[in-house]
């Protein structure tokens, strides 16, 4: 009863703030409808100073019982006319806000009076709101009445049902909470009538004789129950044993992969590298030399060997699901100018023509120059493997890499590359197994052309880790269009930031400096020596970490380039030892070495004061680059 008053209340509250504001709303409508029509009888009036026949005007409202005060004010708040019930009253001064405003028992409405936008005098209109506040009090009272006899009516109602309803329903919940208490459900309802009230009790009563009997057949399955809980805890345990054992089998069946993995690639990289790293002294000795064409088709070959490699690797981390996405800001214009400069032999070797633009939407601050936010080893991956492919299957024409910056209203923004070919192209029910691994669309092509079918599904990969995706459109005879479309971050880089974005990747810079060298392994300890003597650098060459250390406590080096998977004491070891042995502020830079660099190796590197990693195989060009960035980072 409580609550419904409370509610009634809060609602008749509701309804009648509502009408009163509906009330003082159709009264301020009327004076503004009032207020204009004063204006436009008397702005002639104020034009010609002529307070005579506006006072007439005005006087028209004494025809309105509830106008209290009607004035008109010049300009210059001066008062022109003026009609007052009161004369006694004082007529006020002219409004400085415009609009309805409330005091005891008057509404005051100021409004201007405009003659070709200019103002040329002010109306205050007062309203006498004791009438209409009497009779919304009326009805306040009125309904409040009805409420108390409703209520009345109700709670008489509600007795007479608690004597036919109420009480048999309380008595058979009083039983209820009887049985619940004691747990006896022999107990029984009495039935009093032939109602609904009386088929309520049956049913009680059926329910309790119900729930007796599975009480006791309950008391009867209990007996057994103990043992066999036993024995399934039994079952349980041992199986969570077998569980436990599969779960350690198939960890170290991981970690064993991964360093299988790590052996593998390392292994399979390691004689590579003196072949393309000799070939690479030869040429760069010799660039025009008799035997530079044939050393030119080795290095591509040994190139090739290493990219099915590198594909096999990256496809066995795939389906583990070891992708790990390392972002960073990316000039597009230094990535593009270094990507496909890496590609440029090949095109050259076929006399393709390999051609880039970037198209500017001319809607975007960062068009001028686009810096992007990715990864930037697995965009590269995906475009190398495109431009690689479209490479491979044209035989003449050009090869046309175009990109832009696509902007959603939402404020996402979008790399979009096309690579499109003037090859051989692809039959349309071939597009579907595009992307399959160890799937060419054609067995003939795969002899003819070679490859394993695992770049374009490794790319497809690496895009969906990246949030986008890859497609295909192709016309047989015509060529082919490989597309990606990637999230990307954007960052508006400044003028001065421009020139240390900018580096010449095709120029091969001589440097001056003293290199100690870790390498394990003859072959390679030879050929990094002669690759780095070439362009200029000291080297001093260590067979271990044993006897790095103690050279390295005999003189002063510019850098130290460090094989990380050495026998005895490997690489983290000895960049531990090396460390140790530093003067502070004297701690040249250490690059890490290996054919096969982990993301846990990175993480390895950083702990143990390794600065960065170079990957085998070695060349001019990298060795270049890597000791320019860390001997001269501002040049």
């Amino acid at each position: 009863m409580t609550s419904s008053l409370v509610t009634l209340t809060l609602l008749l509250a509701l309804i009648f703030m509502r009408d009163w504001n509906l009330l003082v709303e159709r009264k301020e409508n009327e004076l503004e409808a009032l207020s204009l029509i004063l204006e436009s009888n008397t702005v002639a009036s104020l034009r010609f100073n002529d307070p005579l026949t506006a006072k007439q005007y005005v006087d028209t409202f004494q025809s309105i019982p509830d106008i209290a005060s009607v004035s008109i004010y010049t300009n210059q708040d001066i008062l022109f006319a003026n009609f007052s019930r009161n004369d006694s009253l004082s007529p006020r001064p002219a409004p400085i806000e415009f609009g309805a405003q409330w005091e005891k028992n008057r509404l005051f409405y100021g409004a201007k009076i405009s003659s070709d936008s200019q103002l040329v005098g002010k109306i205050l209109i007062s309203l006498y709101t004791r009438a209409f506040e009497a009779a919304f009090w009326e009805r306040i009272w009125i309904s409040v009445i009805l409420l108390f006899a409703g209520l009345l009516i109700t709670g008489l109602l509600a007795w007479r049902l608690q004597l036919l309803i109420v009480k048999p329903i309380k008595e058979l919940v009083d039983m209820s909470l009887l049985v619940a208490k004691r747990g006896d459900y022999k107990l029984r309802a009495v039935k009093q009538s032939n109602d609904e009230i009386g088929s309520l009790v049956e049913n009680f009563n059926y329910m309790l004789e119900a729930i007796q009997l599975r009480e006791e057949t309950l008391l009867k399955a209990n007996v057994n129950l103990e043992q066999v809980v036993e024995n399934r805890t039994k079952d349980l345990h041992n199986r969570n044993q077998v569980l436990n054992l599969a779960i350690e089998t198939a960890n170290a069946a991981n970690a064993a992969k991964s360093d299988f993995l790590a052996t593998t690639s390392h292994e399979l990289r390691n004689p590579l590298n003196p072949i393309i790293g000799y070939v690479d002294k030869l040429l760069f000795n010799e660039p025009n030399g008799e035997s530079a064409p044939e050393l030119e088709v080795i290095k591509q070959s040994a190139e090739l060997l290493l990219r099915l490699i590198d594909d096999i690797l990256d496809f066995s981390r795939i389906e583990r699901g070891d992708i790990r996405i390392e972002k960073s800001d990316i000039d597009l214009q230094k990535f593009y100018r270094d990507t496909l400069y890496l590609m440029q032999p090949q095109v050259d070797l076929k006399g393709l023509d390999l051609r880039y633009e970037h198209r500017f939407t001319g809607d975007s601050p960062f068009d001028a120059r686009p810096v992007i936010i990715t990864d930037i080893g697995r965009l590269k991956q995906i475009v190398l493997n495109f431009v690689g492919n479209a490479i491979k299957f044209t035989k003449e024409g050009s090869i046309f890499v175009k990109s832009k910056i696509e902007s959603e209203p939402q404020g996402d923004n979008f790399l979009y590359i096309e690579i499109s070919d003037t090859g051989i192209g692809i039959r349309e029910e071939d597009l579907k197994k595009l992307f399959k691994p160890f799937t060419q669309v054609d067995a003939r092509l795969s002899r003819q052309y070679g490859g394993m079918g695992l770049g374009l599904a490794i790319s497809r990969k690496f895009a969906q880790a990246l949030g986008g995706d890859i497609g295909c459109r192709s016309e047989v005879g015509v060529g082919s269009s490989f597309w990606i479309r990637v999230p990307v971050g954007l960052k508006k880089i400044s003028y001065e930031e421009d020139s240390a974005v900018e580096t010449v990747v095709a120029s091969l810079k001589i440097g001056q400096g003293s290199v100690l060298l870790v390498e394990d392994e003859l072959v390679n300890r030879e050929l990094g020596a002669v690759l780095l003597k070439s362009i200029g650098y000291e080297v001093v060459c260590a067979g271990d970490g044993f006897e790095a250390l103690e050279i390295y406590k005999t003189r002063l080096f510019d850098i130290v380039l460090l094989d990380i998977r050495m026998p005895g004491m490997d690489g983290f070891e000895t960049a531990i030892k090396l460390r140790q042995l530093d003067d502070l502020g004297k701690q040249p830079p250490i690059v890490a070495v290996s054919a096969h660099v982990t993301p846990r190796d990175k993480e390895h590197c950083l702990e143990v004061g390794i600065n960065g990693s170079l990957r085998k195989p070695l060349t001019l060009q990298k060795l270049s680059e890597t000791l320019e960035k860390w001997l001269r980072p501002n040049s």
